[in-house]
C-alpha cells in the first residue's frame, strides 16, 4: 500500500505529492451544540503533546488549522522538493503489558464496535438537521485510545471529528488523504504534535499515558445509497442508514452497516478476526468473521478508504512513540 522507504531513514511520514494546491485544510464543523456535541466525548484532555498550542500547524506558527482555511497554489509549491519519507512497513509487533497490541482483547473490538454505532447515529443525527443550514459532510473520524489501569468496559477512550460539508470533506478517501497529509506535516514540525487536541472536534478525558490504538470513520454513503440520495428519500434521521470502519493497531479491521429503518435498524458487523464476538449474535446485532477485509483488492470500491485508514493508523501510531 505504502511506497518504497526513500533514503531517508527515521521519522512517521508518507511520500505525498507535493505539489497539492489543496492538502489539508477541511472546515471543522462550528462549536454549536447541534454540530459537534458527541456526549461520550468531554472537552478535557490532559494529554502528551500539549505544549504543541492550537493555531501552530506548521513551524513558524502562522496558519492555524483547519476551519475555512485553505491553501493556495502558492502556498502549496513551498514544499515543493521537500523529501517526505514513507511510513515504515506494516509489521507485526511484540505482545507485553507495554505494547498497546496487547490491550486489543475481543472485549476492546467489541467496545470499539459499540462506540462506533452511537457514534454514527449522533453524527447522522447531526447531518440530518443541518442538512439545509451549514450543512455537514456525511463522514466522521474516530480516533481510538486505550486507558490503562481501570477496568476493561471503560479502556476505550476516542477523539472525535466531523466536518462542515465541501467538495473535498464529502470525498472520503480524499478526506483521510488530507488527514494523513495533516498528521504528517504536524509530526514533522513538532514531535509533540497530539492528534487530540490537533485534528479532533471532540475528546474523551484520558491520561497522557493513554495510548493509541486505531482509527474510525463513519459515514452516510452506505450500500444501501449514497448520502445525497438517502437524504431525498428519508422522512427523518431514523430512515437513514450507516456505515462504519474501523483499523485497529493490531490489523483488525472491522466493518459495520447499521441499518435504517427499511433494515430494522439492525446492525451487522464483519471482523477479519476470528474471535468470540463472531461466535454469538442478537437479533440487533450479528457478527460474522470475514478473513477477505484483510486483503481487499485495488478494485473494490473500499480499496481507498482502507488504505488511507491504515496510512493515517500507522503515521500517528509512529509518531505517538516514545522518542
Amino acid at each position: 500500500m505504502s511506497e518504497p522507504a526513500s533514503n531517508s531513514s527515521s521519522a512517521p511520514g508518507f511520500p505525498f505529492a507535493s505539489n497539492s494546491s489543496s492538502s489539508h485544510g477541511f472546515p471543522l464543523a462550528s462549536n454549536s451544540s447541534s454540530s459537534h456535541g458527541l456526549p461520550f466525548a468531554s472537552n478535557s484532555l490532559p494529554a502528551r503533546g500539549s505544549a504543541f498550542t492550537a493555531g501552530a500547524d506548521r513551524a513558524d506558527g502562522r496558519v492555524p488549522w483547519p476551519s475555512a482555511h485553505r491553501r493556495s497554489a502558492h502556498d502549496g509549491a513551498e514544499s515543493d522538493g521537500r523529501h517526505l519519507r514513507a511510513v515504515p512497513p506494516e509489521v507485526p509487533r511484540g505482545r507485553g503489558d507495554g505494547n498497546a497490541e496487547a490491550g486489543v482483547t475481543a472485549a476492546f473490538r467489541s467496545e470499539v464496535v459499540s462506540r462506533l454505532r452511537r457514534f454514527s447515529v449522533l453524527h447522522t443525527r447531526h447531518v440530518w438537521e443541518r442538512r439545509r443550514r451549514d450543512p455537514l459532510s456525511p463522514h466522521g473520524i474516530a480516533l481510538f485510545y486505550l486507558e490503562r489501569g481501570v477496568p476493561a468496559p471503560q479502556q476505550l477512550r476516542t477523539a472525535t471529528r466531523i466536518f462542515l460539508a465541501d467538495d473535498e470533506a464529502d470525498d472520503l478517501p480524499m478526506l483521510l488523504y488530507g488527514l494523513a497529509r495533516h498528521a504528517h506535516e504536524g509530526y514533522q514540525a513538532d514531535p509533540g504534535f497530539d492528534p487530540r487536541t490537533r485534528m479532533a472536534n471532540k475528546c474523551d478525558s484520558m491520561s497522557a499515558d493513554a495510548v493509541f490504538t486505531g482509527i474510525g470513520v463513519c459515514t452516510l454513503d452506505t450500500p444501501f445509497g449514497t448520502w445525497a440520495d438517502a437524504q431525498r428519500q428519508a422522512t427523518n434521521e431514523f430512515d437513514l442508514p450507516g456505515r462504519c470502519y474501523a483499523r485497529l493497531i493490531d490489523g483488525t479491521r472491522l466493518l459495520l452497516d447499521r441499518g435504517g429503518r427499511k433494515q430494522f435498524n439492525g446492525l451487522t458487523v464483519e471482523s477479519s478476526v476470528d474471535d468470540a464476538n463472531t461466535r454469538y449474535g442478537v437479533p440487533s446485532m450479528q457478527w460474522r468473521w470475514n478473513p477477505e477485509l484483510a486483503e481487499i483488492e485495488p478494485h473494490d470500491p473500499a480499496y481507498h478508504v482502507w488504505r488511507w485508514m491504515s496510512e493515517l493508523g500507522r503515521i500517528v501510531d509512529a509518531g505517538s512513540q516514545p522518542r
